[in-house]
């Protein structure tokens, strides 16, 4: 219980410092991705797998910190937890468990146009470990994205 209001405090910290959020899409993975404001210091990215069955509906929850700023980029690093909460809804009490693995994120957020600075293009690279630490998989992640940033 404590570690979730744990989590919703950071949740609520980190979103009420910014006034922008960014929705990402990776085609390639078909995860949807919505983040607080990507260019603050620290902000949240909780992500949701789109192509997928009813009972493995995952979803990434993780702080990020941009490490450097440029002018047209953003590189930035993030650990976090994968979850599917519907593991609640198992039969077997062992298995009720939302706690899929971890992850880390090494990334870059770059948007190419002067003008249009909300579009951003990510590339990601993300080493995964399952709950037990005896599987994992190093991610790649390429994506699109836009931060509805407040007018100034």
């Amino acid at each position: 219980m404590f570690r979730k209001l744990l989590c919703i405090s950071v949740f609520v910290v980190i979103t009420s410092r910014g006034f922008s959020q960014a929705f990402t899409y990776y085609p390639f993975n078909s995860v949807f991705s919505i983040a607080s404001n990507p260019n603050q210091p620290v902000w949240a990215d909780f992500r949701f797998q789109m192509n997928s069955y009813f009972s493995s509906l995952s979803t990434e929850i993780s702080p990020m910190v941009n490490v450097i700023k440029h002018d047209k980029a953003r590189f930035y690093v993030g650990a976090g937890v994968k979850a599917n909460f519907l593991n609640y809804l198992n039969d077997d009490p062992k298995n009720r468990n939302p706690l899929e693995g971890y992850f880390m994120n090494l990334g870059v957020r770059v948007s190419p146009f002067s003008k249009m600075p909300q579009f951003q293009g990510i590339f990601e690279l993300s080493p995964y470990a399952n709950k037990k630490f005896d599987l994992g998989v190093f991610r790649a992640n390429l994506g699109i994205g836009y931060v509805f940033m407040k007018k100034k």
